[in-house]
This record gives C-alpha cells, structure tokens and sequence, in this order.
C-alpha cells in the first residue's frame, strides 16, 4: 500500500532557493535577521551548515544569489550573508510555482485523508505556513495534518 503514496524529496538548492525568497523582503538592508545567516538558512531547510555553504558556491557560481557582509539584528558582530540576484528570484519564483504543484498528503479537520497540491496544503489544514514548509513537513513526517502545524 505504501508505494503508491507521494514521496516528497525536495534539493538543497530549491530549499535555499525558496527561503530566500521568502526573506526577499530584507534584500539590500544594511541591517538584516539571522534568516540571512548559513546557520539561519541551515535551520530553515533542515541542513547541515557544511550542506548550505556548499549549495550557495553553486547558487553564487550560476549567479542565482550575491554574498554580502551585513550587521544582523541583535548580534554585535557583521555576518556573510546571502539574496537573491534579479536572476534568482525570477528563477525562485518558477521553482516555487513548480514545486507548489508536488502532490502531499494533508488529513483534514474531518480526519479525512486527501491527496492536495502543497500550495493547497496550508487552506486545508487552517496553518500559515510556506510551500517551503509544507514540502519540508511532507519529506520528513509524510503527512501534514489539521491541528498539529501551526
């Protein structure tokens, strides 16, 4: 029975791509959160710090992100930190379309069992939560259900 259940597998380098999209909105600051941060981005996309800084290499080397030396809030010492190139967030935005189509499975307030798309996955389970989130939660637990993300 389990082989036909959608196994959900998402690259390093679209997790990455798809956390800095979501902190887009701190792109050019001269002040930025620890979000920006190699142990920030390891914490968002479930890596090891080793796995982001190698990923970036790769984001930096196609031109996807830049590297910069930024304060962050609430630490006293600057930090390497990363954003999107133009390049890159169009290129985050067409992965983040793509992968917001990968099936997962969400159990609802019924308890009903359904098979959605992961941009549909946060509606019907009633959480604030990014694709990014939803595709993390449906690779490590397999299903997302109602009550339990918040």
């Amino acid at each position: 029975m389990s082989g036909g259940l959608p196994k959900v597998n998402i690259a390093v380098v679209d997790r990455v791509l798809l956390h800095l999209l979501q902190q887009d909105h701190q792109a050019d600051r001269y002040v930025v959160s620890y979000a920006l941060t190699r142990p920030g981005i390891a914490d968002a996309c479930a890596q090891h710090p080793p796995n982001v800084s190698r990923s970036m290499r790769t984001l930096l080397k196609d031109e996807y992100v830049t590297e910069h030396t930024r304060s962050i809030r609430g630490d006293d010492r600057r930090q390497k930190t990363w954003q999107l190139t133009d390049f890159g967030r169009a290129f985050a935005k067409k992965r983040n379309d793509e992968l917001g189509l990968t099936k997962v499975l969400v159990r609802d307030v019924e308890g009903e069992l359904l098979e959605v798309e992961a941009k549909e996955a946060p509606k019907r389970i009633s959480a604030d939560i990014s694709i990014l989130q939803v595709l993390l939660h449906a690779q490590h637990e397999g299903v997302l259900t109602f009550g339990d993300i918040r």
